[in-house]
């Protein structure tokens, strides 16, 4: 298909439907805009710096190597400008508004995110001293040795916003260059890498100008590089295949267009492809239509199509019957012709049906004979199948008694109780708090809330195993995250921030006279519980199930259907960004440092990724509603030849003169491939 053919495609002549398809993306992208300049607006939190905490602190207050108003210049418009010229050599509506509508997305969910962070966590800039004290002279609480700051007020505001700093527009524009340079198409040419690489340089120059200025701390931009690039690989995969594909050089919906225009039977040279047909004597004669476009095989992304006509020709007096073979074989279709009696009467009006294959689970309801309508989900309920499923099930659930035993367990032991000197005390003197978040709030959170959610899907679609998978996952995910965190705890040991005061309620600290330990004469539990800071259970916890749940939403949401509704992306972050506020709370309240609650966010989250795909296909699939179970229910049902809407999926009609004819039913369902390995039936 020659590139100058794409023009089809232009602001003039798709650009009105392509904005309608995405006007509530849009919507949300302006609400977006506004939770990110209340978040600039609100007060963010003053983290307690003592006398001795000044050292790092201390740098000149400098302006900004690259202003404020140049950021949004760099991340947004560049990156705009480069899609505007691709527009206009190439005509690609689709390209240009997906380029222009992600780059937003990734650029204000990494902005409301981090400056929720940065509100939540205070962390004082590397120049907060002159912040505070213009006359460079400190001053203190007597009490709390807390800093009484007398500069400016807006001065002393931005001074608490140091963690973190981000570049989404940046890592956008790579992944984008990477699919429009064909940069991964396995032909060497390895210097397409210094293009894609070259936004990713300019954003680190930029975070670097950032530590030259001491406007930040070297692990701000560091972890604001992590959410910006993973932020804007989320929203470039909503629109744009991987760059590794090959035809990652166009955005989803363009080849969607073209599957729909060859679905409405308009072949022409913009979506047909080099068509082959081969013509040979049989009566009337026999028809061979092979379709060998690589535009469409690509389309459907490893799903068969089937094509099903029954065409009756009255002139030639013959049956027809097309046959489709499944894409990813030979990706034939044959049209073979039937010599009939001239007689008979044939209906011209049934038309050829070509129809884009769904998973089964997925159709309308009612859409055509054989399909599953969405309610008939429900005949797996708790009541028919909920005891099958437990009892298949009973060694999980005993496994995750003993889990919280040992969790248990892990609580009552004496953690390891690290070696704390007179000069180990300076990180470790912070005020002594209660929890913003209480113990008792973290189940709630991290799994009451999911179950809740799982529960209302459940009385809708009545689907148990979705039901039971959902909340045993979850539990797993928790309770395994939890054993992990707190042997780590013991045997880690690390003070907390507050443990001066925990050791010392009265202030006045006691060291060994031969090793220089503490000696400490505070309360025994609080003692105990201050030498278990690395890695935090809270963060661990929350990211164990709300990363959990925010892979659930992924999949019910269908959120990588390559429809590019990226406003969907806002649910599936949501869970994170609760967590995230959950971790930064126990910063807030000084039981953790910031490396504790890292760790635990990494540790949550690899283990709610694991126990999420024992159950459930990966977010991207076809399938990935329902879980793997209730997929194999339906293999099961087909082998035992329970063949209705349910189960049959799609079938191969072939018609053959007989009298009138006969028809035979070959299954060749999706779903049923899909559940193999390899997507084998």
């Amino acid at each position: 298909m020659p590139d100058i053919q794409l023009g089809c495609h232009t602001i003039r002549s798709h650009g009105t439907s392509v904005a309608r398809l995405h006007m509530y993306d849009w919507i949300i992208l302006l609400f977006l805009a506004i939770v990110d300049g209340v978040l600039n607006i609100i007060e963010p939190f003053h983290r307690f710096v003592g006398r001795d905490m000044m050292t790092d602190l201390r740098y000149p207050l400098k302006g900004n190597t690259i202003p404020f108003w140049a950021v949004p210049l760099i991340a947004i418009v560049l990156p705009w400008v480069v899609f505007g010229g691709i527009y206009f050599k190439k005509k690609n509506v689709y390209d240009l508004h997906h380029g222009i509508l992600g780059i937003l997305y990734s650029v204000l969910i990494t902005a409301v995110i981090t400056d929720a962070i940065k509100d939540g966590v205070g962390r004082p800039r590397p120049d907060f001293f002159w912040r505070c004290f213009p006359d460079g002279i400190p001053k203190f609480d007597n009490v709390t040795t807390d800093v009484i700051c007398h500069g400016e007020k807006s001065v002393i505001k931005e001074g608490h916003k140091s963690f973190p700093r981000s570049f989404a527009g940046l890592g956008f524009l790579a992944w984008y260059l990477a699919g429009k340079l064909k940069a991964f198409d396995r032909k060497g040419h390895i210097a397409k890498l210094c293009i894609v690489f070259l936004p990713l340089l300019v954003a680190s120059l930029v975070a670097v100008s950032r530590v030259d200025d001491y406007w930040h701390h070297w692990q701000d931009v560091f972890a604001g590089g992590i959410i910006g690039l993973t932020v804007a690989s989320f929203c470039y995969l909503q629109f744009f295949p991987y760059p590794l594909d090959a035809d990652a050089v166009w955005p989803h919906a363009y080849f969607q267009q073209l599957a729909d225009t060859q679905s409405n039977g308009i072949a022409n040279s913009y979506n047909m492809g080099q068509t082959d047909i081969e013509i040979a004597d049989g009566g009337h004669g026999a028809i061979a239509l092979r379709d060998t476009s690589p535009i469409l095989d690509t389309m459907e992304s490893g799903r068969r199509g089937l094509l099903i006509v029954i065409v009756c020709i009255e002139s030639m007096g013959s049956i027809v019957s097309i046959h489709s073979r499944p894409r990813g074989k030979s990706g034939n279709a044959t049209l073979r012709a039937t010599p009939a009696p001239r007689s008979q009467n044939c209906n011209i009006s049934r038309q050829c049906e070509l129809e884009e294959e769904e998973p089964l689970v997925s159709r309308r309801r009612g859409s055509e004979p054989g399909i599953m309508a969405d309610s008939q989900l429900g005949c797996h309920t708790i009541g028919s199948h909920g005891i099958k499923v437990a009892r298949f099930h009973l060694y999980d659930w005993i496994i995750l008694i003993f889990l919280a035993v040992l969790y248990g367990l892990f609580n009552i032991i004496e953690p390891f109780h690290r070696f704390v000197g007179p000069d180990m005390l300076t990180d470790l003197r912070y005020p002594l708090k209660g929890n913003t978040v209480p113990f008792w709030a973290v189940p709630l959170i991290a799994i009451v809330l999911p179950w809740a959610i799982f529960g209302g899907i459940y009385f809708k679609k009545k689907n148990v195993y979705d039901l039971h998978h959902g909340i045993l996952g979850i539990l797993y995910s928790v309770l395994i995250t939890a054993v992990i965190t707190d042997a780590i705890k013991n045997g880690v040991g690390r003070p907390r921030p507050d443990f001066f005061w925990r050791c010392f309620p009265d202030g006045k600290p006691n060291f060994s006279n031969v090793t220089g330990d503490v000696i400490c004469h505070g309360e025994r539990s609080v003692i105990k519980e201050g030498y278990k800071s690395f890695p935090s259970g809270h963060s661990s916890g929350a990211f164990a199930g709300l990363g959990f749940l925010a892979w659930y939403l992924a999949g019910k949401l269908k959120a990588f259907n390559r429809e590019g509704h990226i406003a969907k992306l806002c649910l599936v972050f949501l869970p994170l960004l609760v967590a995230s506020l959950v971790a930064v709370s126990r910063v807030d309240d000084y039981w953790h440092h910031w490396q504790d609650v890292f760790a635990g966010g990494i540790i949550g989250l690899t283990v709610a990724s694991f126990c999420y795909l024992q159950f459930f296909p990966y977010p991207f699939d076809a399938d990935a509603i329902w879980p793997h179970a209730h997929l194999q229910q339906l293999v099961e049902s087909r082998s035992n030849g329970n063949e209705n809407s349910y189960n049959m999926g799609w079938a191969e009609t072939e018609a053959s003169h007989q009298g009138v004819g006969a028809v035979a039913l070959r299954d060749t369902s999706p779903i049923l491939d899909s559940m193999e390995s390899g997507r084998r039936l």
